[in-house]
This record gives C-alpha cells, sequence and structure tokens, in this order.
C-alpha cells in the first residue's frame, strides 16, 4: 500500500493536469447549461471521491509509519531491558563472589570466562587474566561453589584453565564421613567418577567429597561434588561412585584464582 501511495502521490499532478484538460473539451463541447450544471456536480463529486481516496492512503501510509515506529521503539526499549538484566545478575554474582573472598581471606584474583580452549584433547576455559595479575602455571580455580579446575598455562592478558570435566584432569579427593581418599576423574558424561575406594567402605548418596589436600596443587578441603550413585560389583574389589559436580560448568562466567592455597590447607573453607 505504502508503494502505491508513493505512485499515487508522485503522479498526482500529471492525473490532475490531465483531468482538468478532458473537463475543458467536455465542457467546451457543451452549450446546454442544464448540462454543464450537471457535468460540474459530477466534477465535484469526483473531485470529492478523489479527495477521500487521497485522504485514506496519507492515513494508512501515516499509520503504517508509525506502527513502523512503534515496533523500532519497542526492540530498543526491549534490548535495553535485557541489558539491564544481564547487568543486575552479573551486579549479584559479583557481589556474592566478592562475600565470598571476603569471609574466607582468600588470597585470589577474580576473572571472567570469556571462551573456550581451542586444544582438542583439553578441555579448558580462556580467563581474562593473566601473568600481568600475577597468574602462573598449576593455580587452583575454584568458585564460592567448589573446584573448577587448575591453570595449564599464563599469557601476559589472559591465560587457560583446565576443567575437572575432562579425561586428563585427576584430583586427589576425600570422603567427608569416611575420610576415605580416592581419586576423582571424568570419563565423558554428567558426572565425576570417584575411583579406588574399597568396597568395605561404607558411602552413602549425598555425601560430600573433598580435595583430600594429598596433592601438590589442590589444597585441602575445596568442595568437588555429593555422591550420586554407588554400585558394587562382587567380582571387583573397589566401588563404582559417581559425584555430581558442585560446579554448574556450563554456566561458569566469573571464577577465582588461588594465587595462595596457604589460606585454606586444613580448614576445609570452601563451599562446604
Amino acid at each position: 500500500m505504502k508503494s502505491l501511495f508513493g505512485l499515487f502521490n508522485q503522479r498526482r499532478t500529471l492525473f490532475l493536469l490531465l483531468f482538468y484538460i478532458l473537463l475543458s473539451f467536455i465542457l467546451m463541447t457543451l452549450n446546454d447549461p442544464f448540462n454543464i450544471r450537471g457535468m460540474r456536480i459530477l466534477v465535484l463529486q469526483t473531485m470529492s471521491v478523489v479527495k477521500n481516496i487521497e485522504d485514506k492512503f496519507t492515513y494508512w501510509n501515516n499509520l503504517e509509519q508509525e506502527n513502523s515506529d512503534l515496533r523500532r521503539q519497542l526492540l530498543e526499549v526491549s534490548i535495553e531491558n535485557q541489558r539491564m538484566q544481564e547487568s543486575m545478575l552479573e551486579n549479584i554474582r559479583l557481589r556474592r563472589l566478592l562475600k565470598f573472598k571476603e569471609e574466607h581471606k582468600i588470597d585470589a584474583v577474580a576473572a571472567n570466562v570469556i571462551g573456550f580452549g581451542q586444544e582438542q584433547t583439553i578441555r579448558s576455559l580462556v580467563l581474562d587474566v593473566g601473568e600481568k595479575e600475577g597468574i602462573a602455571k598449576n593455580m587452583v580455580v575454584v568458585t564460592e561453589k567448589g573446584l573448577v579446575g587448575k591453570i595449564l598455562d599464563a599469557e601476559p592478558e589472559q591465560s587457560h584453565a583446565q576443567i575437572l570435566m575432562d579425561r586428563n584432569a585427576l584430583v586427589s579427593v576425600r570422603l567427608q564421613k569416611s575420610r576415605e581418599t580416592g581419586v576423582i576423574g571424568w570419563s565423558g558424561n554428567l558426572w565425576l567418577d570417584l575411583n579406588y575406594i574399597p568396597k568395605d567402605i561404607n558411602v552413602e548418596v549425598g555425601e560430600l567429597v573433598l580435595t583430600s589436600g594429598l596433592s601438590q596443587i589442590y589444597p585441602e578441603g575445596i568442595k568437588v561434588g555429593l555422591v550420586g550413585e554407588v554400585e558394587e560389583n562382587k567380582y571387583e574389589l573397589f566401588k563404582k561412585i559417581k559425584v555430581k559436580p558442585a560446579v554448574e560448568f556450563n554456566k561458569l562466567e566469573e571464577v577465582f584464582v588461588l594465587t595462595s592455597s596457604d589460606s585454606l590447607m586444613g580448614e576445609g573453607k570452601i563451599a562446604q
């Protein structure tokens, strides 16, 4: 309709000129006053119809433009609202992390997750902190919920962190109740596998799994996850234990890199 109105508007002068020429020619051929009066009435009615049509075209064109403007404004408001919501959620996350850092008095650098590592054989995250912030290889990465992994390498302005959900990541852990130690690994699903727990050890679903402190990298007491499933096979020496990770790895946006683990040794402070 908009294009039709545009065409009509562009050619309106030409149409009116042709119409007046035709009207003048008709009037010149008429001598009867009655016929002339009738023609005048017909002309006025025709002009009224044309004006009504033009007004309707103008109305619909303006209405279409107004609707287009309103849709654009609605889109802008929607985008701004989404940005405000994201900013609010980010503010909540950062306040929670800051509170966590202050309460536990840990020496750590806050980092944003800005991507995923491109290595084919290692699952890792790209962090926006690096050597300039004191980040170095094998530093531990955590959130307020628990263990994320460790730093693989550091560049001046960014670093790569290997996560627990990687086949190459092995962590010495301890069951909270039995104090039995084992090794956490990942076999490619949504769970972590707790290995080397003997069959005669009582393990309960929901039991907390913490770093043991026996590793040269991971300090003691960081939450790794909760026992989700326990299976036994009479032909095997160890239980099959699945652990639900404490950290939701697909939702990570901010983490801490521990620059010193002295304040965590033996304390069990993170996410118990």
